[in-house]
């Protein structure tokens, strides 16, 4: 049976519904015309994002990694994308070019309060530790419901180099679920082995936003797929009956109007179930970002349709109603010319690009911060460089400037920084060169990594639905770890495969730790000093 008349419905605009929207083109038999897209913001991308101008600065909330060994579904999609800066060469193509001419090996994992590079082949472990790792790699995660990442490790194992690389490699905190913690563990055996070079973390040529979002974008636009954007989807509206059909989609749009779109029999609802950038703020130079949780639209969209629907579309609760748990406070320096990357660079050995997270292990922020290669935005031109950075724990007071960091200002962050790598006598030299230091305040950031109930994730296609997807971070894939650009490119290709009942494969993930040789080199890493 035919799909070219049916209509699709994608409330998000971010990357699991740009995929979800070419899985529909590409094997579902859905014309583009008919596939449409509605975003909150007035861009797409999401999470993926990357914006700003040489004048003003540079910006990117976060910055999220590749891996060319275990995302196995983001590189079977974006070989599907042609580049657009490389003819006749596929998106995947181009960032794997890439990012084997520019290979990681960070030689600055760990920075000291005095400003020592650390050695960090160690992982730091007692016999305790290991104990309790291996505890955990052979528990059953259906046992380690709300159980945190502090439950069940003892205080040496947050004193470790591993932790300390771990934590900030992938932002966990203490009070972070270990049912995720488990799931990382074991999708990411790979890189227990390599943590403290993260050569096994592949980079795209820019930002995510331009060498993800746009590319995907463009092919979609080709196709003449519908964007809606500034307009915010408020409610959902079921058949009566003890199924999940959605009849209609209730949204406002720019002008503040509300709009209903009638569902019919065949059309399908894919929804973004919560966006871990909601109510994220940008500052400046000159002013702090704002602390702003209130109302997170996606969690407002989500607790309204669970509890229509109890039991069956999750429980967004723990995830979205402790901000104070899931923030911290990244931040994104712009500078006329590189006199400051080029103190980096002799500093660690690392030229920019190679070096991945650097670490200041004794930072009351538990600070870290990358220097991508450059530029790493298509407007920044030779002679403007950026760096990003992000801290852990933005209510503790800063080691030399004495403020919480969610009150600090940019300049007063690239103080802080200065200080931690003891540049005090470039100072002057480095501030005469900013052009902006943006800080950005992301209340949600960390929740897909709260305590929860395995229940408490919907599966992508609940049971009973006929039209209805949830295709976010937080749905339930077993066997995937959530916070990657591969979860939500599963999510979607799931989720259009589920619903059209095609006969086709959505790649499995990858089970390297099973392999005996990963298994040994991890042994091996967690007893080397």
């Amino acid at each position: 049976m035919s799909n070219s008349n049916k209509h699709a419905y994608f409330i998000g605009g971010g990357l699991a519904s740009l995929a979800g929207a070419v899985y529909l083109l590409e094997d579902g038999d859905f014309k583009g015309e008919n596939i449409h897209i509605i975003e909150t913001l007035p861009i797409l991308g999401g999470s993926n994002d990357g914006a700003g101008s040489k004048e003003k600065g540079f910006i990117c909330r976060g910055g999220r990694m590749l891996n060319e060994e275990t995302y196995e579904n983001f590189w079977e999609l974006t070989s599907r994308i042609p580049s657009l800066d490389v003819p006749n060469i596929s998106v995947k193509d181009e960032i794997l070019a890439f990012d084997h001419a520019n290979p990681t090996n960070a030689k600055a994992r760990l920075i000291d309060k005095n400003g020592n590079i650390l050695p960090v082949t160690d992982m730091g472990f007692n016999t305790q530790d290991r104990m309790k790792f291996l505890k955990l790699f052979f528990a059953d995660e259906n046992d380690l419901d709300n159980i945190t990442i502090r439950d069940w490790f003892d205080d040496h194992f947050f004193t470790t180099n591993f932790w300390y690389m771990w934590q900030t490699t992938f932002a966990w905190q203490e009070w972070s679920s270990i049912f995720e913690f488990q799931r990382y563990m074991k999708r990411m055996l790979l890189e227990f082995s390599r943590i403290e070079t993260l050569e096994g973390v592949t980079r795209t040529p820019y930002n995510q936003y331009e060498s993800v979002i746009l590319p995907l974008k463009a092919f979609l636009e080709q196709h003449k797929v519908d964007f809606s954007l500034r307009k915010t989807v408020t409610d959902l509206d079921f058949a009566d009956d003890d199924g999940i059909t959605v009849t209609e989609i209730e949204c406002i749009n720019a002008e503040g109007n509300t709009e209903k779109i009638t569902v019919n029999e065949g059309d399908l609802v894919f929804f973004t179930n919560g966006c871990i950038t909601d109510n994220s703020n940008n500052g400046d130079y000159y002013t702090p970002a704002k602390y702003l949780p209130s109302n997170p639209p996606s969690f407002a969209l989500w607790r309204k349709i669970a509890n229509k629907k109890p039991g069956t579309l999750g429980n967004p609760d723990p995830f979205f109603t402790k901000p104070d748990e899931t923030k911290w406070y990244s931040f994104t320096p712009t500078f006329k010319g590189n006199k400051f990357l080029k103190l980096i660079e002799e500093y660690t050995g690392n030229k920019p690009g190679s070096g991945a997270l650097m670490t200041f292990k004794d930072s009351s922020w538990r600070m870290s911060i990358v220097v991508a290669a450059q530029p790493h935005f298509k407007a920044q031109g030779d002679d403007t460089t950026i760096l990003w950075g992000y801290g852990l724990y933005p209510d503790a007071v800063g080691d030399y400037v004495k403020k919480p960091m969610i009150d600090c200002t940019g300049e007063e962050i690239l103080t802080e920084l200065i200080h931690h790598l003891h540049f005090e006598k470039h100072e002057q030299e480095i501030k005469d060169s900013v052009i902006n230091v943006i800080p950005c305040m992301m209340p949600y950031i960390d929740a897909l990594f709260q305590p929860h109930a395995k229940a408490d994730r919907p599966a992508v296609v609940p049971e009973g639905s006929t039209n209805l997807a949830m295709i976010s971070q937080f749905v339930e894939i077993p066997e995937d770890m959530v916070f990657t650009e591969e979860y939500s490119v599963r999510a979607a290709r799931i989720a259009v495969y589920t619903l059209l009942g095609l006969d086709k494969k959505v790649t499995p993930v990858t089970e390297h730790w099973k392999k005996p040789d990963v298994l040994a080199k991890a042994i091996h890493t967690s007893y080397r000093n």
